[in-house]
C-alpha cells in the first residue's frame, strides 16, 4: 500500500512539473524578428522599426527611426513587453520607452519620450518571406 502511495505521489509530481513548465513557456511569447511600429502623436504619426533578438525574457536588437538607427534593450514577461530604443542624430539623442501588450503578431501600448512627451503605438510583426 505504501509503495502504491509513493508511486502515485511521484507520478503526480512529474505531471505537475510538466504542467508548470508548460505554463512558464507559454508566458514568454516569441517576439524575435522585425516589427513595423506606427507612433501616433497628438498631431501626426511616425513610422519606426524594431528588430528584436530574444534570449528568454531578455530583448536586444536594432531600433530604426526615420533618419537614423540605434540599439534597443528590454524584456518580455507574459504578454507584456517593455523596451527602450535609442536614437541619436548629430548632437541630439532621444529614448523611446515602450510599454505594451502582445496579442499575436500585434503589440499595442504607449511610448514615453521623456521631455518630448508620450504617444500611443501599434506594432505589427513582419511576415516571413
Amino acid at each position: 500500500m505504501k509503495i502504491r502511495f509513493v508511486a502515485g505521489f511521484i507520478f503526480l509530481l512529474f505531471c505537475l512539473t510538466g504542467v508548470i513548465s508548460g505554463q512558464d513557456q507559454a508566458k514568454t511569447p516569441n517576439v524575435k524578428g522585425e516589427w513595423s511600429i506606427t507612433l501616433t502623436f497628438v498631431a501626426g504619426e511616425a513610422r519606426h522599426t524594431a528588430i528584436f533578438e530574444q534570449d528568454g525574457e531578455n530583448l536586444t536588437g536594432v531600433y530604426k527611426g526615420e533618419l537614423t538607427e540605434g540599439n534597443l534593450r528590454g524584456k518580455v514577461q507574459g504578454n507584456t513587453i517593455d523596451f527602450t530604443g535609442y536614437l541619436h542624430h548629430e548632437a541630439t539623442g532621444v529614448s523611446f520607452h515602450y510599454t505594451g501588450t502582445i496579442e499575436g503578431d500585434t503589440i499595442k501600448g504607449t511610448i514615453d519620450m521623456g521631455e518630448y512627451w508620450t504617444a500611443d503605438f501599434v506594432a505589427k510583426k513582419g511576415k516571413k518571406k
